[in-house]
């Protein structure tokens, strides 16, 4: 049996999360394109899905609080970049798109470039390129 994995975050407003996560280019599941009550969009070309849903109903499935993020971090989320390029370029993207840079981009243990940003609720995103051919030996 093939197994799918999808994420659910928590988001304040729905419109507004559909609208940043459409500006950093991430492609809006067909399934759920017209819903009101939930979001949802590809995030890779494996077409892992995303989900938004209301913080409320969150805490209600997880039977748990929703972590404030501006206090804490529950998970960092990451985006592999094919180029250093496409990582500077993210930075006016997600800007634009009403994100938050908290990390420009910058040279990492001298195999990885990356930026850390967050969305308008305050999910952690790190955008990173990997050179593999730098990776130290372990």
């Amino acid at each position: 049996m093939a197994r799918q994995f999808w994420f659910n975050l928590p988001v304040k407003d729905i419109n507004r999360s559909k609208q940043f996560y459409r500006g950093i280019g991430f492609k809006e599941n067909e399934m759920h394109k017209d819903a009101n009550h939930l979001a949802s969009f590809y995030v890779d070309d494996n077409k892992t899905v995303m989900m938004l849903f209301p913080e409320a109903d969150i805490q209600h499935y997880a039977a748990n609080p929703v972590t404030d993020t501006t206090k804490s971090t529950e998970v960092l989320l990451n985006i592999d970049a094919q180029t250093k390029e496409e990582v500077d370029a993210m930075v006016k993207t997600v800007e634009s798109a009403g994100g938050t840079v908290y990390t420009q981009p910058n040279e990492v243990d001298g195999w990885m470039y990356g930026l850390g940003f967050m969305d308008p609720d305050g999910h952690r995103w790190v955008m990173l390129h990997m050179d593999i051919t730098k990776m130290p030996k372990q």
